[in-house]
């Protein structure tokens, strides 16, 4: 009787059929079918246990979080320190991952599988939703789900985009059971081949699996198991690939979001997040980068002092040219112009020991107005590259580009003799310093021309708008 030795090189290789007697050669040809049927399920099983492997690997998404300080004219980006990624599972909400960012603005998070059996060692209390099965499936497929107690079961698919195609069951069930999907919508058209998420809700605890609709042969598709039951039933249910809302927040930072982003190994998403500013009301100020300089994108709308203390409106034109103390108004003693354009502020608001500006901010002196023009080309062609392009504020002719995004608007002015003019024609600026004549500097932008002019022996008791300049 010949004995069979296991191990590598027969594992592989056929052996050589020797001259044998017929009873010896049935034997050999027995052993040889053994060998095979052998071969082939320790390659289900090899392949089995490497699908396994694979789809139990976690994901890592990495990246780093910067400031806007490297876009439009600025002179580079700084790292946003501790801030906060989180990602959120699109087809589950309770399912989500969160890491701050270190000290360079690093951020890594590891991503687990979804859809992973919940009920593995077989703990009462927890209901299964099972892979559905064909997977993928033209032109039906079934959905299982077990309960351990009689519960209210509600059962859905939803597509790629979250929107739910079809309601399968909402109602109370008393044991496990089993639902056809035929691929049609709550309006029994069909619906069109391509992923599909479907979620069920019971005992208090809600699970998501995906699946697969193609056109015609679902069997070029299928992945093939060595079978003791329906794929799923141990607990491999693994979405391949899942879509994930992305959200990096941080203090002084717009939110950033991106929503639907598949991921389905690891990845490397860097982000760039917007500096803001918050006055002392909480308006928040979006903020750009020029050259070496932080500017405030909108003129300031505040109501009061860093300290608190009110700024007093006045709207009445005799009482405004009286004032020798800060006071505020919006053009045309209109909200919405001050909503959308910021305040007029006297140039006594604008330079107050308590500070209009909020903390960390300031009024920009003559100089730092200089530095500015200077980095844009210089006063006779800095003006097209401060306004906000478009004919939606200012009046056309616009000549802007915007190319700095300062995004000035044209607030117009509050004029001590001609009241307030300007509207859509002039966005006029104050600057903290005096001109050593009893009046003082401003910046001024026009809607015809690209000069940034000086506003020259301006009074104090004018109106003007106001930009802060970081610190």
């Amino acid at each position: 009787m010949l004995h069979w030795l296991i191990n590598e090189e027969s594992f592989f290789t056929a052996p050589t059929e020797p001259a044998l007697s017929f009873h010896v050669k049935a034997e050999m040809h027995e052993r040889r079918r053994f060998m095979s049927n052998f071969k082939h399920r320790m390659f289900l099983t090899i392949g089995f246990m490497a699908v396994v492997k694979t789809l139990f690997s976690q994901f890592t998404l990495q990246g780093t979080v910067t400031d806007n300080g490297a876009q439009r004219l600025g002179n580079g980006a700084e790292p946003v320190i501790h801030a906060l990624v989180t990602l959120f599972d699109q087809a589950d909400s309770s399912r989500s991952y969160s890491t701050y960012t270190n000290e360079q603005g690093q951020y890594s998070i590891q991503i687990f599988p979804a859809g992973i059996d919940d009920n593995l060692s077989g703990k009462p209390g927890n209901f299964r939703l099972l892979q559905n099965y064909p997977n993928p499936f033209n032109p039906s497929t079934i959905i299982r789900y077990e309960i351990t107690r009689p519960t209210y079961v509600t059962l859905q698919v939803y597509d790629v985009l979250g929107r739910k195609v079809k309601t399968l069951l909402q109602d109370f069930q008393g044991c496990s059971g089993q639902i056809i999907w035929d691929a049609t919508n709550d309006q029994g058209q069909g619906v069109p081949a391509g992923v599909y998420f479907y979620s069920c809700e019971a005992e208090g605890k809600r699970m998501v699996r995906k699946m697969t609709l193609i056109d015609g042969h679902a069997e070029h598709w299928r992945i093939s198991y060595d079978a003791t039951g329906m794929p799923g039933e141990n607990g491999l249910n693994k979405m391949l690939t899942d879509l994930f809302t992305i959200r990096v927040t941080a203090d002084g930072f717009l939110p950033v979001t991106f929503r639907f982003v598949p991921i389905s190994g690891d990845m490397t998403l860097n982000v760039v997040a917007t500096r803001t500013v918050t006055d002392i009301e909480g308006n928040i100020y979006l903020t750009v980068k020029i050259g070496d300089q932080w500017w405030m994108m909108e003129s300031l709308r505040v109501t009061k002092y860093r300290n608190g203390q009110a700024i007093p409106l006045v709207e009445s034109m005799s009482e405004w040219k009286a004032s020798k103390t800060g006071a505020y108004c919006d053009y045309g003693n209109s909200t919405k112009n001050g909503a959308i354009y910021g305040h007029l502020y006297n140039w006594y608001a604008a330079t107050d020991s308590n500070n209009i500006a909020p903390t960390g901010w300031h009024v920009p002196s003559y100089d730092e107005w200089e530095v500015l023009a200077e980095f844009l080309g210089g006063s006779m062609v800095a003006g097209e590259k401060l306004k906000q392009e478009g004919t939606t504020f200012w009046q056309s002719p616009n000549i802007a580009d915007n190319a700095s995004g300062f995004s000035a608007r044209p607030s117009g002015i509050r004029d001590i003799v001609y009241g307030f003019t300007g509207m859509k024609n002039v966005a006029d600026f104050w600057t903290s310093t005096e001109d050593g004549k009893g009046t003082v500097w401003s910046r001024a932008l026009m809607n015809d021309n690209v000069v940034f002019w000086y506003g020259v022996e301006m009074y104090k008791e004018g109106g003007s708008a106001i930009r802060c300049v970081r610190d």
